[in-house]
Parts: C-alpha cells; structure tokens; sequence
C-alpha cells in the first residue's frame, strides 16, 4: 500500500486551435498510483472522465450514487456535475484517465445508461492500457496530426464500450422502442423547448403511464426530471465554453425565469452558475 499518492503521469492540453475539427477532443489525462488518503470531489468541470481501475479497488459517486471499481473495470464519470471518486482505504487503486469532450458523448452516455450504471467490465484490459497508453504517447507530442490521432484514439475507446455492453443493448428499451429513441433524439436536439409530458408521451406514440414505466426502467428518471438534469448539464457547459451572462444562458437551455435556473443549478451543482464558471476559470 503507497504511503502517499504518486503522479506518474500528467498531461494537460494547453492548444485547441483544431478543437472544433474532430469528434473528441482530450483535456488532460494521467496515470496515478493512489494512497489510502487520496479523493477528488467537485462540483463540476468539464467534460467527461474515463477511468480504468489497473491495480486494486476503488469507488465513485455519481448523482449520489455510489459504485464500486475494480481491477479491470472503467468507469464513467459525467464530470459536469457533482462527483467524487477516491480509493479503497484497504486496496488504494491504481489508475490510468482520460478527461474529454465530445459532440455526441452526452448521447452515447443515455444510450448506454451510464447515469445509473457508470462502471463498465471489460475483458481486454491490454487493448484498453494501449488505447491510454497511446494517448499519453500523443500528448506528449506538438503537432498538428495529435488532435486527429486522439480522436481515433478516443473512439476505439468508445467503441469498447458499445462492445461490453452488446447484450444490454440487444435488449434496451431505447434501442427497442423506435419512437423512445426518436424521442431522445429530438429532446437533444431541442432541449430548451417547453416539453410538456403530453407532449412528450404523444412524440413517443405511448401513453402517459407508458411513458413513465419506459423512462424509469431506462433512465431511472420521470420525463421531466431527465430534461432539466439535461438542460443544466448543458448549462454548465455553456458557462464554461461561453462568455454569455448567466441569465442568458438561462434562456438558452429553457428557462423563463433566470432565479429559477440559479436555484435549479445550486440545487444541482451545490453552487451558484457564476461560482461554477468562476472555479472553472481559475
């Protein structure tokens, strides 16, 4: 056991001139060997971290969920909101991560339910160490090739994922349901329209028990509970991305009232949108 936390690795990605070229775009990224005392919590940054559990045994909270991460196991931390994730006192855990932006993630990530089920089993833990590996490998490079070569990178990840979860998929509501998945689609797409459940169970060709049964067994979540969680995932983003003011990134993802969405968003985050941004930008 390591009597105190050691960085082997650590990279953070200082250009983004070509950001906006490729699919996925790596914000920083390492390889810790953590002691017994070693956590991370916040209220939110961006993007989305991808953490594979190399030695022993440790723990992530989510929405207020606790999950377990073992030898083997890559858990997916929605970062944007209030998380935490720290060692096992008894087995402190060995990892490598990956932080990143995507322009679909946030799809892919109710596709796979990673909202109730953020730890992934894989069976390739060589594939997977390579895929860090070869990351870090290009993060320790200048040129312009590194943003493409990430991307790929960055995929192939994904593309692991999709792959250990195949039986779920096989039989997810929201693969299954045609107009769920439309739905979805279209709930993304326009996230700050004013949904109505009505409107929502009519868009989705069920009825409103029908509805509800289909949300909760896919998202553990009501309609209108998933679209605010969506629309103040997409709050955070534009805080950090934007320099727009609070109150109009309010009206952006949907609210009518700014004193609403500050009040949604501390309930949310656990700080006020100008303390977040301000966090973000230190």
């Amino acid at each position: 056991m390591p009597a105190k936390t050691t960085i082997l690795h650590s990279y953070y990605v200082e250009s983004e001139d070509f950001a906006g070229l490729f699919n996925y775009r790596i914000l920083r990224a390492g390889h810790i060997r953590a002691a017994a005392d070693h956590a991370v919590e916040r209220s939110g940054v961006a993007g989305h971290e991808f953490i594979y559990c190399l030695k022993g045994v440790g723990h992530i909270r989510v929405d207020g969920r606790s999950h377990d991460v073992h030898q083997g196991d890559l858990a997916w931390i929605p970062v944007r909101g209030p998380h935490a994730h720290f060692p096992d006192e008894r087995q402190p855990w060995e990892i490598l991560w990956v932080r990143a932006e995507g322009r679909y993630l946030d799809r892919i990530m109710t596709l796979l339910s990673v909202q109730t089920a953020p730890v992934f089993r894989l069976e390739t833990p060589r594939v997977i160490m390579g895929i860090y590996r070869s990351i870090f490998r290009q993060l320790r490079i200048h040129s312009l090739l590194v943003g493409a070569r990430c991307d790929t990178l960055m995929s192939s990840l994904v593309l692991k994922l999709f792959e250990s979860r195949q039986g779920f998929l096989d039989s997810s509501p929201a693969i299954d349901h045609s107009g769920l998945a439309r739905l979805i689609y279209q709930m993304h797409s326009h996230y700050a329209k004013d949904w109505t459940v009505d409107e929502i169970a009519c868009f989705c060709n069920v009825s409103r028990s029908q509805l509800f049964r289909l949300f909760q067994s896919t998202f553990g979540q009501t309609p209108l509970k998933w679209l605010k969680n969506y629309r103040l995932s997409q709050a955070r983003r534009l805080l950090v991305e934007s320099r727009e003011s609070v109150s109009a990134i309010s009206y952006r993802v949907g609210y009518n009232d700014p004193l609403h969405f500050s009040r949604d968003f501390r309930k949310h985050a656990g700080v006020s949108p100008r303390e977040f941004r301000r966090q973000q930008i230190e």
